[in-house]
């Protein structure tokens, strides 16, 4: 048998694995919400007769994974119904939001003592290999109920720490959707939350695996919910444990590899430089603005990013550099405000009449309409599952979907148009390569050229700064390297030039939003 401990070196760098309770470990979900809908039956039945009972999406909505009061006052609030908050100690009774809450805990344990505990044995299956591994692990729930659940399930002993409803009164803890439980399970187990993994299975838990800066928020797909659990706040979704390799070279490289300082959590340095000098913001867009999606078409903008992005460009100048074509990032961006520079900087336009198109495009374009036209028969016939994007100055041919060997086709493929068409070179990102002009021109000239434009270049109170997560960003990185800042979103497998480390594109808008505030509550 191999040494647990010498296994482990392939995921040494995860501090901690924290899991919710109800819906992730346990199949007491169904029980709670049997509970749940018993007592606003009672309670509509004798006080509300017109009221619909509670529905899925209700509970998935107003009570799932929050604190029992808070749930009880959430839905009602959505019922247009006002009652006294009452007391922890009130009795079961319709009269104020504990007492319902107490009739529904007294309903549950019922339940519990009647029928036992129903467990989900994917995830005890691949906690007790993780915890075999020399990982650390969590239970935390909203549930005051949660030790008396773990003990009746015989589980108590796979968890080093128990943060639940009962700690959380005690400790003065908020419930979700604020990180308080989370973090706390973290501390308890003196793990880097940006090094740990959280399991939630609610809409209200990934959110606040998020907020709280967690390395890897996993969705737990029990209940149908997938596409709710990505929106609001998981890195990645599974409907069963086994889909998720903890070793995956891919997994750790994306999630707990990140190179530079971290931002998030709790990283004074970077703000205080932007107190004293205000930034001209660069910023890529997949990977960076909107999560890196399987067909480029559908990386649209969330409407919470691009209303910080309308903030943001009012008291900053902001330009998006990117390998999109201009005019399709503008139309997926659709805002007037910003500078937009396309094919990775060969044509720029931004507000005042700022207009730049490189003085070659009229060279580039007729000889990449050639190998467009060879490069998609030879495509279709080599390989399955790859996708061209023609852009006005660069080809790219996405791997993403393809089979796993169409990647060294894709590669032998694009070597022979370099061949072929001399003049041009290869770029390569994230399931990407690029076949673009052999010129001396990139992301980081772009953004001098730019900063010259707008007379921004060497003033001192101006520092710019670059947000990007792909390879083609480096070369804005090592442009800025002595004189601004680089930002790595994610990571991308290769050394970067970028000294600062954002996770994904929630840590983007917060930290949007951060530097709004700087400069809104300037005095």
């Amino acid at each position: 048998m191999e040494d647990p401990i010498k296994e482990s070196a392939a995921i040494k760098k995860i501090d901690a694995l924290i899991f919710d309770l109800d819906g992730v470990i346990t199949q007491t979900r169904k029980t709670h919400k049997k509970a749940w809908k018993e007592m606003f039956g009672q309670f509509f039945d004798k006080q509300y007769p017109d009221q619909a009972p509670l529905s899925e999406e209700d509970y998935q909505q107003f009570i799932d994974g929050k604190p029992r009061y808070q749930g009880v006052k959430s839905f009602l609030a959505s019922r247009g119904i006002a009652l006294p908050f009452g007391d922890a100690d009130d009795a079961p009774g319709f009269e104020t939001i504990c007492a319902l809450g107490n009739i529904k805990n007294q309903v549950f344990n019922e339940i519990v003592d009647r029928d036992g505990v129903e467990l989900y044995q994917d995830t005890l299956q691949w906690l007790k290999k993780w915890k075999d591994k020399g990982l650390k692990t969590a239970i935390v729930s909203s549930s005051k109920n949660c030790k008396k659940i773990i003990e009746a399930a015989g589980i108590e002993a796979l968890f080093d720490t128990r943060v639940d409803g009962l700690v959380s009164e005690e400790a003065g803890l908020k419930g979700k959707p604020d990180p308080d439980i989370f973090t706390e399970a973290a501390k308890r187990l003196e793990a880097r939350p940006e090094k740990s993994v959280v399991f939630e299975d609610a809409i209200s838990g990934v959110q606040a695996g998020q907020s709280g800066f967690f390395g890897l928020v996993v969705g737990v797909n029990r209940f149908d919910n997938r596409e709710a659990l990505l929106e609001n706040g998981a890195d990645i979704c599974i409907e069963h444990f086994s889909e998720l390799d903890l070793e995956s070279p891919e997994l750790l490289e994306d999630y707990f590899s990140q190179q530079g300082k971290p931002i998030f959590p709790g990283n004074r340095e970077i703000f205080e430089i932007f107190e004293k000098r205000k930034p001209a913001i660069f910023l890529d867009y997949d990977g960076t603005l909107t999560p890196i999606v399987p067909r480029p078409e559908d990386a649209v903008l969330s409407d919470k990013m691009k209303d910080t992005l309308r903030e943001l460009a009012r008291v900053f100048t902001v330009a998006v550099v990117t390998g999109r074509d201009k005019e399709d990032v503008e139309n997926l961006v659709g805002l007037e405000e910003i500078i937009y520079a396309g094919s990775h900087g060969y044509i720029i336009s931004g507000p005042g009449g700022l207009s730049m198109e490189h003085p070659d495009s009229k060279k580039i374009i007729p000889k990449l309409d050639e190998i467009e036209a060879e490069l998609k028969e030879l495509l279709e016939k080599k390989t399955k599952g790859t996708q061209l994007d023609r852009k006005r100055y660069a080809i790219g041919i996405h791997y993403r979907n393809a089979r796993p060997e169409d990647e060294v086709v894709v590669q032998k493929i694009a070597r022979q148009m370099l061949d072929k068409y001399p003049g041009h070179k290869i770029g390569e990102g994230k399931k990407i390569v690029e076949i673009k002009p052999d010129l001396d021109w990139h992301k980081g000239k772009a953004v001098e050229w730019i900063l010259d434009a707008l007379e921004l270049s060497g003033k001192k109170e101006i520092i710019p700064v670059f947000i990007g997560d792909d390879i083609t960003d480096e070369d804005a990185f090592e442009t800025l390297k002595d004189k601004g800042i680089g930002i790595l979103v994610g990571g991308h497998g290769q050394k970067t030039h970028a000294k600062y480390a954002l996770k994904n594109v929630f840590q983007v808008r917060i930290f949007f939003e951060k530097l709004i505030k700087i400069y809104v509550n300037r005095p």
